[in-house]
């Protein structure tokens, strides 16, 4: 085994426990609290159906949440270590930094994967069990997962490459998701494909059947290739501004 994958893999056992042992857990606690207190009690109201489930997720989980936890733990997770000098040791080890900004990478994409498909799958339990109709159920929680960690692939990259760029982040990745994704996206026209969002419900619609999903204009495979692309894009950019960043 090279020194480059032992390095690497130190670095995501390393970053990934960095990331779960922070005090933020606590308000990612009381927002999945609030998730399934939400999903729970809109399960009892009238037209509670898998419809209204999964456009409900989609509002919470995939508009909301999914991007403030890539948001939350990606935007800080280099810049934090900057501020602290804990940086040092890593950028003076013998590892090359384009594997060890590789290592964050993978360490944040598996902790806001394991963090909103667990939401995700308690959220979404916690609907079914107060819903008239929950056939199907377990089948549209699967096709949310599995969309949410595409998207945690490309909210991750973007995110954590401007907690690199950036000495404050958080409010060009909170213009990202309330000004753009949520506004300048709804304007008609080519320019509302151009969100994260937009490209991975386009690409959900070939898991998911029901509600708004289901009628998403767009190939899917077209969109999980562009968020692949732009993932991988985000990722190689970052890598190569953590290579030539200078730590004072």
């Amino acid at each position: 085994m090279s020194l480059s994958t032992i390095g690497l893999r130190t670095m995501v056992a390393f970053s990934a426990r960095k990331l779960l042992q922070n005090r933020r857990w606590m308000l990612v606690a009381l927002l999945g609290a609030l998730v399934v207190t939400v999903m729970g009690y809109a399960a009892t109201q009238d037209g509670a159906g898998l419809d209204a489930g999964s456009d409900l997720m989609l509002l919470l989980l995939t508009a909301f949440l999914l991007p403030v936890l890539a948001l939350l733990y990606g935007a800080s997770m280099i810049r934090s270590e900057m501020d602290d000098r804990s940086i040092v040791q890593v950028i003076t080890s013998p590892l090359d930094r384009r594997v060890t900004y590789l290592g964050y990478y993978i360490a944040l994409v598996l902790v806001v994967c394991v963090l909103i498909a667990g939401i995700t799958f308690f959220g979404g339990m916690s609907y079914l069990a107060f819903s008239p109709q929950r056939q199907g159920g377990l089948e549209l929680l699967l096709g949310y997962m599995v969309m949410h960690c595409l998207g945690a692939l490309a909210y991750s990259a973007l995110f954590l490459l401007l907690g690199t760029v950036l000495r404050q982040p958080l409010y060009l990745g909170l213009f990202y998701m309330f000004v753009w994704e949520g506004f300048v996206a709804q304007v008609p026209g080519a320019i509302g494909s151009y969100t994260i969002r937009h490209q991975l419900q386009v690409a959900g619609s070939a898991l998911i059947g029901e509600g708004s999903m289901a009628n998403m204009p767009g190939d899917p495979a077209v969109s999980a290739l562009v968020l692949l692309a732009f993932s991988a894009i985000m990722v190689a950019l970052g890598a190569l501004v953590f290579r030539r960043m200078e730590v004072p």
